[in-house]
């Protein structure tokens, strides 16, 4: 029996795990002691990930739809060629931006950069990802607060705070790994909040429970800062030297009395107050948020006015401290930087010429292969279908006709498709049903990578099972559409 250490391709934890494997065979799956994200624990998730193991295809190769509607098993190169072909014809006749891409933040970083690359760079396609549906509002949040979409803090800081906000988050159920580093919390005195209209198992095991109205967060943290502002319980000297426009933030928040917030969140004045009082006898705030504000009312706004909260009272770039969105997927990060979002690379400005010398030289190309601008966004581009204007679709780990706001009007965008390819492990998945190509590729079980978790920290898929025979994975399957397109060496 052999000891494999690996990446758990679930969440954006990215714990790692330790995979005991006999007759290429997942025995046992143990989490990985000492590893610095999940230290010999993990969730249900990541000990049933031998269950991957069971995706056994009746046959790896691609299936091409025939004129009957039946599907025809090809060669991998048939089925590379047929994909490429396609995509040539449809731009032909179409036009360039005929054709679009769908990622998903379960792929590698390596296969994030061969489909920004084929797509976006090569093609000049539409190419957006799903994390869109969960992580846009927090992406513009950070880049109209910050300038990038570069949130800093790491599982340490829940350790090193001794004022812990969650707002819109259940980490008790949603990210055990991160509840555990709260439950290590040493710090005297240390407070857990949490402000979420459900009384959830968080706010459960939380010293303070702020049960608001929903669709009142955003009242709420203006009536917060207002008080902050009035009783002039902020950072002066850090607001100062690294902050813009508060004057006129201070000027804005006015119109957000304590009366106005008691009314409107459904909270008593005295609640908030004693929450403002909380925030300022604290010496590390941290602020943690997730999907109850990135997919809530107002979210773009919402997640801004957590960040201004910790800017207005200096909790910013300290340990323990902190306007922290937690991510969901487990390489989300990773699809914003390379470009599989309709963004340019690491979420920089299409026209900074320093900023495209740059990329062009990390990536090795010539500067005028970059895509020039903002491709449209996923729902863009299920819009575009059904308008008539996106002729071609290929997506990849992702299932729209499940996970679509309106899956309806996906299912009826599949049906105008004259290419659909979908790439996945499974066949049977709902987005399937309508493709025109479909392409069977490897769990992560037996893929081999790179993962960027919700702190940065860069993890190792690690192939656990060997493949059989005609298995490839994403990114092989990426790669062999790319150079049936042709002019390999330009693109390669």
């Amino acid at each position: 029996m052999k000891k494999i250490q690996s990446t758990c391709n679930y969440c954006a934890i990215d714990c790692n795990l330790d995979f005991y494997v006999e007759d290429n065979r997942v025995i046992r799956t143990v989490p990985t002691r000492g590893y610095p994200v999940n230290d010999g624990f993990c969730c249900i998730k990541g000990l049933s990930l031998d269950k991957q193991q069971t995706t056994v295809k009746p046959n790896s190769l691609p299936k091409i739809r025939q004129e009957d509607g039946s599907f025809k098993t090809v060669s991998w190169d048939e089925g590379f060629s047929h994909v490429a072909g396609k995509l040539r014809e449809l731009q032909e006749k179409y036009g360039q931006e005929s054709i679009a891409g769908i990622s998903t933040g379960q792929l590698t970083l390596e296969e994030f950069a061969i489909f920004g690359h084929v797509m976006r760079n090569y093609l000049k396609a539409n190419v957006d990802g799903n994390t869109r549906l969960c992580m846009a509002t927090a992406v513009v949040a950070h880049k109209q607060s910050y300038g990038f979409d570069a949130p800093g803090f790491t599982l340490k800081d829940l350790e090193l705070s001794d004022t812990i906000i969650f707002i819109g988050s259940n980490p008790v159920v949603a990210h055990p790994i991160l509840w555990g580093r709260v439950k290590q919390n040493q710090v005297p005195g240390h407070k857990i909040i949490v402000i979420d209209p459900r009384r959830s198992e968080t706010a459960m095991n939380a010293d303070y429970w702020y049960g608001l109205k929903w669709r009142s967060d955003l009242l709420l943290l203006y009536t917060i800062a207002g008080q902050l502002i009035e009783k002039d319980y902020v950072d002066h000297e850090f607001i100062e030297q690294h902050t813009e426009k508060f004057q006129e933030f201070k000027e804005f928040i006015k119109a957000y009395t304590l009366e106005r917030g008691a009314e409107g969140t459904g909270l008593s004045a005295e609640q908030i107050l004693e929450l403002v009082e909380l925030i300022h006898r604290g010496k590390r705030v941290s602020f943690w948020w997730t999907m109850g504000v990135n997919q809530g009312y107002e979210a773009v706004r919402t997640a801004q006015a957590i960040i201004n909260l910790a800017l207005m009272t200096g909790n910013i770039g300290k340990p323990g401290t902190g306007a922290n969105s937690i991510t969901g997927q487990c390489n989300a990060m990773g699809s914003r930087a390379y470009s599989n979002t309709a963004v340019f690379f690491g979420g920089g400005d299409f026209t900074n010429p320093a900023r495209r010398e740059r990329i062009a030289k990390v990536l090795g190309v010539d500067e005028t292969m970059l895509a020039e601008k903002p491709t449209r966004t996923y729902n863009q581009i299920i819009e575009g279908i059904n308008a008539g204007e996106i002729k071609g679709l290929w997506i990849l780990c992702t299932n729209p006709r499940h996970s679509w706001t309106n899956n309806e009007t996906f299912a009826a965008a599949t049906k105008k498709l004259e290419l659909f390819v979908v790439q996945d492990i499974y066949d049977s998945i709902e987005s399937a049903e309508d493709c025109t190509v479909f392409f069977p590729v490897v769990p992560g079980l037996k893929k081999e990578g790179t993962y960027i978790n919700l702190e940065r920290r860069l993890s190792a898929m690690r192939p656990v099972l060997a493949r059989g025979e005609h298995e490839l994975s994403d990114y092989e399957a990426i790669l062999g559409v790319g150079k049936a397109l042709g002019n390999a060496q330009r693109l390669f």
